[in-house]
């Protein structure tokens, strides 16, 4: 049963990857990630259901867009794997007792980081529109932590 949790988060993290891919993406290109569908860097092409299958569709199409067949970065799989595999290990290390609300929000501080990580290294710079909500979902995390170390504390 444990296997099968560990393989859902893994999944959930693949997941949450492509979706960073597309949020690395259009940060560099001063676009919304919250507007629009996925679509091919080099040819525009709207990209159907099947070809955003994390890491598997990279596989399948040899890397290379289905459309104009160029290839496509390996950041993509690259980033989709490293958070899969992140996701796995924080649920392994911190869902082994009942999970606190510190414990979840380390869900939601990963893909800042994985962001704040690929467009730093990219691009040597770490921008403000990602800066600014991970401060504000950090604060929110250390406020928890903070609760949830005083409960231990004092209960």
């Amino acid at each position: 049963m444990e296997l099968f949790f560990s393989l859902m988060v893994f999944i959930l993290g693949l997941i949450v990857g492509s979706f960073l891919n597309c949020v690395i993406y259009r940060l560099e290109n001063n676009r919304s990630f919250l507007a629009g569908r996925s679509f091919c860097p080099k040819c525009q092409h709207v990209l159907a259901w099947y070809d955003l299958i994390p890491v598997f569709s990279f596989l399948a199409l040899k890397g290379k867009c289905r459309y104009c067949r160029k290839k496509i970065s390996i950041q993509y799989p690259l980033v989709e794997l490293a958070t899969g595999i992140l996701f796995v290990l924080v649920y392994d290390v911190l869902m082994s007792d009942i999970p606190q609300m510190s414990d979840i929000l380390t869900f939601v501080v990963i893909p800042f980081l994985v962001v704040i990580f690929v467009y730093d290294l990219k691009h040597y710079l770490i921008p403000d529109k990602i800066i600014y909500p991970a401060i504000g979902v950090t604060l929110i995390y250390d406020l928890c932590l903070g609760f949830t170390k005083s409960t231990l504390i004092l209960g």
